[in-house]
């Protein structure tokens, strides 16, 4: 029998449970406008996790469910399809912090200007997957992806819910998509070296575990990617010693760490 990791299937699950259950809510039982903002944030927020396994293989042994629950998780986030996503997030583990990465369009700058760089991060994504080739397999379900998208939207506009749309997707995603960034591709690298171990920072704050799903141990993940994300604090617990031999940085309080992309690890 084939492994699955049933917690990031359930979390598959949670993120449709909210995702559309939001739609369900606001068109037969209306609540006020905010919470129906912040449900979509939630759910939204759950999609990062849930498609970046896909990517690293760790939900299903069998490719086509790993690959079905990324492409799933992929939607509501919707901003890249899947397989591109997925060959721009491996770029990103194999030139860590270098010029390369495609992660310094998010580390260039002030996390508070991180906003302004997103129409450069579009310009240089094209750029970047230009002269890609990628499998036909994975050309024709981007394409179907984008299809579906734009499907999605069309119909909502012309049945009349442009402001669900808006409201319950688009104004969602621009929040979610922010926080996500914040502890996925900002604070883990900024103002740190092109080093395997030194490269990614370690966030070791109980209460902001459950909020990002462990993401705060993301040098975990870049030293062992084939691992879950509910297993990188065991994961911590167990190397801590080897994590600080190698000059892994440990950051142990928001309060010390500064939006600067000088900033370095103390």
């Amino acid at each position: 029998m084939q492994k699955t990791d049933w917690k990031t299937i359930g979390l598959l699950g949670v993120m449709y449970v909210l995702f559309l259950g939001n739609f369900g809510l606001y068109f037969c039982a209306r609540l006020p406008l905010v919470l129906h903002v912040l449900i979509g944030i939630a759910a939204i927020h759950c999609s990062f996790t849930i498609w970046h396994e896909a990517i690293h293989g760790t939900v299903s042994e069998n490719a086509a469910v790993n690959d079905a629950a990324g492409i799933l998780g992929m939607f509501p986030y919707m901003l890249t399809p899947y397989y591109t996503g997925k060959w721009i997030h491996l770029m990103h583990h194999k030139n860590l912090n270098l010029p390369e990465d495609p992660n310094t369009l998010y580390t260039d700058g002030p996390f508070r200007t991180l906003y302004q760089r997103y129409p450069r991060a579009a310009t240089a994504l094209k750029r970047i997957i230009k002269n890609r080739e990628f499998p036909a397999h994975e050309v024709l379900a981007d394409r179907i992806f984008r299809i579906g998208v734009a499907g999605v939207f069309l119909a909502l506009i012309f049945t009349g819910n442009f402001a669900a749309l808006f409201w319950l997707w688009l104004v969602p995603l621009g929040f979610a998509k922010i926080i996500m960034d914040w502890y996925i591709n900002y604070i883990p690298h900024v103002g740190l070296p092109a080093d395997r171990y030194k490269g990614t920072r370690i966030l070791d704050i109980a209460w902001l575990t459950p909020l990002v799903f462990f993401h705060n141990y993301h040098a975990i993940h870049h030293l062992w990617p084939t691992r879950p994300w509910h297993t990188y604090k065991s994961i911590f617990d167990e190397k801590r010693t080897m994590l600080k031999e190698h000059g892994v940085p440990i950051e142990t309080s928001l309060a010390g760490l500064s939006y600067d992309p000088q900033f370095q690890a103390v």
